[in-house]
This record gives structure tokens, C-alpha cells and sequence, in this order.
């Protein structure tokens, strides 16, 4: 009996150790392992956002800064190539219009040139033919309906007539006026012609305007009647001063 209590007790005093180890694990905190790799505080030193140390930034400031010097100069370099364009091109612009106002008329003057010779010639057949008229008239014409044809055919110049029609500001310029039985101011007679470009005046007519006889008579009766009924007023008021 003595010897199984003995046995017992040695069994029991075994297992202590093992049971005090066992709560003393438990009663520790769990802390996870972590694998360190080899090589990962090395690639952590590199990395650029663990280095900032004073020199480094002023580095950086150094290279951003000569960046953008270059962007400035290329830049700068654009403007200059572009203004000068501009400046090359309005001088060229002026330069061409003042050649196309000297040289506009040339292509006219080349066709009138011809007319100044037939000029010429009228005059020279006029020293000849002094005393035949006609010979000289009919080449003045000739003159005329050629200068005539040039400016209408290929320059648009046409003349209009105004003799007989109603007289119009924007087509004829009045020289006299005179009344007669018109029922509308009308022109009666046309002293030089009226010229278009295409359909833009170029020289209004120089004309005589008719007006309408019964106008000035409308116009005295319009002012007399104010007039009478004035008179007739100052009759009335008359009357009453009279009269108290």
C-alpha cells in the first residue's frame, strides 16, 4: 500500500513540471513569426523616399530646376521664331497692297491706251479735212462708241437714262427745278448722264426737276387756315371784352 502512494506521489510530482511549462506558454502573448528575407534592408535603404537628407533635396531642386530652364528657353525660342513671323508678315501684307493701289489700273490703262490712239488719229484727219465736217464727227463718234463698248463689256460700266422718269436723290443730283402739270416731282431734262458699276451708282445724273404746281397751293392754304381761324378767335374775345 505504502509503496502505491509512493509510486503516486513520484507520478504526480512528474507531471508538474509539465503542467507549470504548459501554463506558462498560455499565459505568454502571441507574437506572430515574420520571415526575413535576406537583401530586404538593403532594398529598403535604396528606395528614394527613405532617403531625405538635406543634400539629396538640394539635388533634386538642382535637376527640376535646370529642367525647367530648358522648357523656358525652348519655349522662349518658339515665341521669338513666331513673332518674327508676324512681323515678316504684315510687312509683306503692306507691301502688297501698296503695289496692288500702284498696279490696280493697269489692266484699264492698257485698254484705254488704244482710245488715246484713235485720238491721234481724229486729230490728224481734222488738219487734214478742215472743211468736212461730218468726216470729224463721225470719228468722234467712232471714239466714243469704242471707249463706250470697252467699259461695259469688261469693266460693267452701263448708263442709265433719266429723262422722263420720277426723279430719285440716290440716281440724280437737281440743277434747276421749275413747276409745271407733273403729278410727282419728274425730271424733265438731263443735262450730263448717270453711270453705274454693275448695280452701284458711280455718278448720279445731272438734271432739271419738275414739280407739281398744286403743291405751293396746298402748301399757302395749309398756312392761311391757322391764320383765319386765329383772326376769328381774336374777333370772339373781342366781342366779350365789348360785351362786359
Amino acid at each position: 500500500m505504502s509503496k502505491h502512494k509512493h509510486e503516486q506521489g513520484q507520478s504526480s510530482n512528474e507531471m508538474k513540471p509539465e503542467n507549470e511549462q504548459t501554463q506558462n506558454q498560455e499565459s505568454q502573448p502571441l507574437v506572430p513569426e515574420v520571415e526575413v528575407q535576406p537583401g530586404a534592408e538593403e532594398q529598403q535603404g535604396n528606395h528614394p523616399g527613405a532617403v531625405n537628407t538635406p543634400e539629396a533635396q538640394l539635388a533634386a531642386a538642382k535637376t527640376e530646376i535646370e529642367l525647367l530652364k530648358t522648357q523656358f528657353a525652348e519655349l522662349n525660342d518658339k515665341y521669338l521664331r513666331t513673332l518674327a513671323e508676324q512681323v515678316n508678315f504684315r510687312k509683306r501684307v503692306v507691301k502688297e497692297k501698296e503695289e496692288f493701289q500702284q498696279y490696280a489700273v493697269s489692266t484699264l490703262l492698257n485698254d484705254l491706251i488704244p482710245v488715246l490712239d484713235d485720238f491721234d488719229r481724229s486729230l490728224e484727219a481734222v488738219a487734214q479735212h478742215q472743211n468736212d465736217a461730218s468726216k470729224v464727227v463721225d470719228g468722234i463718234r467712232l471714239i466714243q462708241k469704242r471707249l463706250y463698248d470697252t467699259l461695259s463689256n469688261k469693266y460693267g460700266l452701263s448708263r442709265y437714262e433719266s429723262n422722263g422718269g420720277v426723279f430719285d436723290p440716290r440716281l440724280h443730283e437737281a440743277m434747276f427745278s421749275d413747276q409745271g402739270d407733273v403729278p410727282e416731282p419728274t425730271v424733265t431734262q438731263e443735262f450730263m448722264p448717270g453711270y453705274k458699276l454693275h448695280d452701284r451708282v458711280v455718278r448720279t445724273a445731272k438734271v432739271k426737276v419738275t414739280m407739281p404746281a398744286n403743291q405751293n397751293g396746298a402748301a399757302s392754304q395749309s398756312t392761311e387756315t391757322p391764320a383765319d381761324e386765329q383772326n376769328a378767335s381774336s374777333d370772339e374775345s373781342a366781342s366779350e371784352d365789348n360785351a362786359s
